[in-house]
């Protein structure tokens, strides 16, 4: 008897679908792409929830709609408008052309789709209703020109994908940020995003990138950006980039890419705007980057990945090279980069003849600099103060005797065998706190209470996801109320260091917890190791001997002193008969 067999339709459809629709979030990207595709110049989101999850998802659109044999052709596997012909991959412009996403979705959910085309001489819309792929009805109704289509009981009969759906708060955070990430594209286009009935994103359709990126992140986070641009050859380039000094992040998220108006990631793209800063940015932060690319449709190849996020493009170097070349002009033309070198100053003057009868060596310039010096030794003084504490635990191991320090970042020491020992002053202090707040975490006093508590604007991403997190948070010693529209009061942060409320470390913290899932363990453990990170010394810091020395002692009480809590190590052994091989000593 033969194993193999061809699936039936219903099926085949369950599996189209699930490689389309992942989530909510998913829906509300096929549905607003084919709105922009349709050339909308209005597009409303609807979303409803209860405690059991998202309930509604309706996307309105002023675009060119269909007749009434369209309307329910466009429900068929691959019936589009957007190809024809095998050719036409070559050189798409729109946002879909698979014609799967209606039929997926309409696979897995009940859809009322609604439609009249643009100029139409007849009174009359389309509309269809279909409930798990199942045509329930195809009459004519009365309805404006456009398209309206309503969303309910998404993943109804797909109970396997539906159990794996997060929380209401999380996958709201994933529909905000899709949306944002297509009006950032499309700025030419008025959105309107409503939660249960109530407004909570809009953009005006002006075609201005500060507008939607303030309606995005707010107009004080547009006044941090400069502007870039230029064009070679049929390569074209127009956006905006954070100014070196402004607020980096340690994480890509606030890299918004497009190429050909499609939102898209692309981690050669992303360096090359890094490289464009040269050394104007810090190691490990990523600066903000809205950058338009246009490029022939010839040379980009979209039909690469499910989603249709990942492209291929056949002058990829070209591209990179441009990207970062434009990023260093528009940097240069701001006057980031100063024309000519900055004067050196005088350390050593001297106070003026006539006030004291000779020349003589003031000491205001070595004060300047002796201050200078100790700014950053005053800071590690405070940071290792944080986690000092007057019962170190017992350790059987021996604390190295330090020897000195190599490029402010590393602490060179020897250990009771005289073996040369090299310390990661970053690291070695992050596993010292990432131990203490592990520890606070499990007890009660994770959180110490400000006396003045500190607000914080969030991003409407972060506003949809924070309640989900509150009980984290909270655990790591974090307690946050609202107090308005996307703002949050911040009254408690970790015992171990009160700066860890300022808002950016807010905002690492958010994102740590945002990135990817897990249980509340993991995502904890990721806000855990955040705050720890953001809170101890930094490398390039000058430490004094007897600091480093107090650094080594911490370490070594702590359960794992060789590696941080990333995993990476924090000490380096050189023994004796090590170095003799790296001499080619016999």
């Amino acid at each position: 008897m033969s194993r193999v067999r061809i699936l039936d339709e219903e099926t085949i459809s369950h599996i189209a679908a699930g490689e389309v629709v992942e989530r909510a979030a998913s829906v509300v990207k096929e549905l607003v792409e084919n709105a922009v595709d349709a050339d909308a110049r209005i597009i409303r989101i609807g979303i409803s929830a209860d405690k059991t999850g998202i309930t509604r998802i309706s996307v309105t659109d002023d675009g060119v709609g269909m007749d009434f044999e369209d309307a329910l052709l466009a429900f068929r596997q691959h019936a589009t408008s957007k190809i024809s012909l095998p050719e036409d991959l070559d050189g798409i412009t729109t946002l879909g052309f698979r014609g799967e996403a209606l039929a997926s979705i309409a696979a897995i959910s009940k859809v009322t789709f609604t439609t009249k085309e643009r100029g139409s001489s007849s009174p009359e819309a389309a509309r269809v209703v279909i409930h798990g792929g199942e045509l329930i009805s195809h009459s004519a109704v009365g309805a404006p020109e456009g398209t309206s289509i309503i969303i309910e009981a998404l993943f109804y009969n797909t109970p396997a994908r539906r159990k794996f759906q997060k929380s209401v708060p999380t996958e709201l955070s994933h529909v905000y940020d899709m949306v944002e990430r297509i009006a950032l594209s499309n700025r030419n286009i008025s959105f309107f995003l409503l939660y249960n009935g109530k407004e909570r994103f809009q953009t005006f359709g002006t075609g201005s990138y500060p507008d939607v990126i303030a309606a995005v992140f707010g107009s004080s986070f547009s006044k941090e950006l400069t502007p870039v641009s230029g064009s070679f050859g049929p390569v074209k380039i127009d956006g905006w980039i954070t100014r070196p000094g402004s607020e980096m992040k340690t994480t890509q998220t606030r890299f918004y890419l497009s190429i050909n108006g499609r939102q898209v990631t692309s981690r050669q793209l992303q360096w090359a705007i890094r490289e464009g800063y040269g050394t104007l940015l810090p190691k490990g932060m990523y600066p903000a980057a809205f950058l338009d690319v246009v490029l022939d449709p010839r040379d980009v190849d979209v039909n690469v990945h499910p989603t249709k996020r990942e492209v291929r493009l056949s002058r990829e170097r070209e591209v990179m090279r441009f990207i970062q070349d434009a990023v260093y002009q528009s940097l240069h033309e701001e006057r980031v980069f100063s024309p000519t070198p900055a004067p050196v100053r005088e350390i050593v003057t001297t106070l003026p003849a006539d006030i004291v009868g000779e020349a003589v060596p003031a000491y205001a310039g070595k004060r300047e600099a002796n201050e200078t010096r100790q700014a950053p030794l005053k800071q590690t003084e405070k940071q290792l103060r944080r986690t000092e504490t007057h019962d170190l635990p017992e350790t059987d191991l021996f604390v190295p005797e330090v020897l000195g320090q190599i490029g402010d970042t590393y602490i060179l020491a020897k250990n009771e065998s005289g073996d040369l020992i090299v310390v990661d002053q970053h690291a070695a202090h992050e596993r010292i706190m990432y131990d203490q707040l592990l520890a606070r975490s499990l007890s009660a006093e994770a959180g110490q209470e400000l006396i003045v508590p500190l607000p914080i604007t969030l991003t409407k991403k972060e506003t949809a996801a924070l309640p989900d997190l509150l009980d984290v948070l909270a655990a790591a010693g974090y307690l946050l109320e609202p107090f308005g529209k996307d703002v949050w009061m911040v009254r408690s942060v970790p015992v171990v260091s009160s700066t860890l409320g300022d808002p950016d470390v807010i905002h690492a913290i958010l994102e740590a917890a945002l990135d990817g899932v897990g249980s509340t363990d993991e995502v904890l453990d990721r806000v855990l190791k955040t705050a720890a990170c953001r809170a101890v010394v930094k490398g390039n810091t000058p430490l004094t001997v007897e600091q480093m020395q107090r650094l080594l002692r911490q370490l070594m009480a702590t359960k794992s002193p060789y590696t941080c809590p990333h995993s990476r190590p924090t000490t380096i052994v050189l023994s004796k008969s090590r170095l003799a091989g790296m001499f080619l000593r016999s």
